[in-house]
């Protein structure tokens, strides 16, 4: 009986940490899921890098066709233009974080979302894209990762085609065939005169 009663009083004990244990757990950082978001980006700014930026630029546009973005706190939300990633390549962010930005943003299910612009002054205070997300209110990275991959998969594909065409991507005009110069006519060999018999042969 007495141990029963001892079972009962710690049990208040007991849930108190697991509950405690279960929320520092659901807190965590997605390390993983950072690593892996990370290196994606880093892929997407290789392609962007090789490629067209207005094509990649377009690319971007036409993968978050439909979605309305939050650019300020205050801000009507709108769809994404070409504009708008000119504006952001202009604060110094590679194709590959603008993005993981956008994927953040587009992706938020809290009740007070925040804006792009909020989240990218919260990068830049130094917050690694798996706290950031901690704090929006992700329980992991897997749905951004996702997005970022779709992007960096049409973006692969405006890669290949500039490598298969790299005289129209650059603009470069095809120089014309040349056509081959004609043969010279065969020169027609000249005959030597026979020579003469030596006497005594």
């Amino acid at each position: 009986m007495r141990k029963i009663r001892i079972a009962l009083h710690a049990l208040p004990l007991i849930l108190t940490a697991v509950l405690i244990a279960g929320q520092a757990f659901a807190q965590e950082v997605d390390a993983k899921g950072e690593k892996e978001l990370t290196a994606v980006g880093q892929k997407i700014d290789k392609t962007g890098a090789a490629a067209d930026s207005g094509r990649v630029t377009t690319r971007i546009v036409d993968e978050w066709k439909g979605t309305k973005f939050k650019f300020d706190a205050n801000g009507t939300p709108r769809e994404l233009t070409a504009q708008d990633v000119q504006d952001l390549r202009a604060k110094r962010l590679g194709f590959g974080e603008i993005s993981i930005l956008l994927a953040l943003t587009a992706k938020q299910t809290g009740s007070t979302p925040k804006s792009v612009n909020e989240i990218l002054a919260m990068r830049q205070k130094g917050e690694g894209w798996g706290k950031l997300a901690r704090d929006l209110g992700y329980r992991n990275l897997g749905s951004v990762i996702a997005s970022v991959k779709a992007t960096d998969k049409g973006l692969a594909k405006v890669g290949t085609e500039r490598a298969q065409q790299p005289e129209k991507a650059a603009g470069v005009d095809k120089p014309d065939k040349m056509d081959k110069p004609d043969k010279p006519e065969r020169i027609q060999r000249v005959e030597r005169p026979e020579r003469p018999e030596r006497p005594g042969r």
